[in-house]
């Protein structure tokens, strides 16, 4: 065997060269050493990043959600499935029993988002018999539940529970919408709660009985001292496609209003109503519209964008591809 070193001959057996001293020994079973592959590299970075864009993905997806709470504005509660035609019509729900639950010791107030803006106040049911706006919060309670929002979104579905529970318009015969400005009324706590949780936008939810004023469909706003009043309506109008009624000056036509004593502070505020043929019965068609016209208020604020991919990305396992 020749030394690969210096060629001297060695013996067959021999390990090392007897004249250089070198290593001669070749074993056909060891593997030439491979040389470093950089495709190789290339390919497992892409795995890599690909395993890691979907883990980021599936964590937004399915984990990525707006924090929520269930408080209460006040100690006046009730249970509003004494009233059957709220028991009907309430949609099943985890969510809902929560909510439920808390309208027996208080007014229940569903808080999804982190606190800050833009905030957005929904209330419904400050006449007892006016099922439809409490039936349609109670939708947009669990449309909102488990979802990634921008923002803060407060949603009151029983503002009077002892009145809803009764199917009766007043409370202890006190028309809140006209005791909004005297301290101790719950409308007047709502005011309060919405104005220190710097609102930036409050609906009101009401519904208009046919053959009676406005009875229609409408978003009722003002435009003096709050402008934003006005462009709010008309911004939801625009999208729920529903007639605006607008006041000049808050406080006059309808004074002691949720909503027009929000606007006297400075807080933009509407009232939007739906037609129904009587009051104290649930109907699907008005609980839709007023579904709807919530949806405009969140779309309006800020609170829902359907342009903005995160939202997009991180809503997907509620409303798919």
């Amino acid at each position: 065997m020749k030394c690969k070193n210096c060629g001297v001959e060695n013996d067959n057996n021999a390990h090392f060269c007897r004249n250089c001293g070198g290593n001669v020994f070749i074993d056909d079973n060891i593997s030439p050493k491979r040389s470093f592959n950089p495709l190789l590299l290339v390919g497992l970075i892409i795995i890599v990043f690909l395993v890691a864009i979907g883990g980021v993905s599936a964590y937004i997806i399915y984990f990525d959600t707006s924090p929520v709470e269930i408080i209460s504005l006040t100690n006046d509660g009730a249970n509003v499935l004494e009233n059957s035609e709220l028991a009907k019509n309430m949609p099943q729900s985890e969510i809902s029993e929560k909510v439920l639950a808390q309208a027996q010791s208080g007014v229940p107030i569903y808080k999804i988002g982190d606190g800050k803006g833009p905030v957005s106040v929904i209330t419904a049911g400050v006449h007892g018999d006016q099922l439809n706006p409490s039936v349609a919060a109670m939708k947009i309670i669990n449309y909102l539940d488990g979802r990634k929002i921008k923002g803060t979104v407060y949603v009151l579905p029983f503002t009077s529970p002892d009145a809803l529970s009764k199917n009766t318009k007043l409370t202890n015969g006190v028309n809140l919408n006209q005791e909004a400005d005297r301290p101790g009324t719950i409308s007047y706590n709502v005011v309060q709660f919405a104005f220190n949780n710097h609102a930036s936008a409050v609906g009101d939810f009401h519904e208009t009985q046919v053959g009676k004023d406005p009875g229609q469909t409408t978003i009722m706003c003002t435009q003096v001292p709050t402008y934003a009043s006005y462009q709010l309506a008309t911004d939801m109008s625009s999208l729920s496609l529903d007639k605006q009624l607008t006041y000049l000056v808050a406080g006059i036509t309808y004074d002691g209003a949720i909503e027009d004593e929000l606007n006297l502070k400075g807080t933009p505020a509407v009232t939007p109503l739906v037609q129904v043929p009587g009051h104290g019965k649930v109907y699907q068609s008005s609980v839709d519209e007023s579904f709807t016209q919530m949806l405009a208020l969140l779309y309006v604020n800020g609170n829902l964008d359907s342009n903005d991919s995160y939202l997009k990305l991180a809503n997907m396992d509620r409303d798919g591809l």
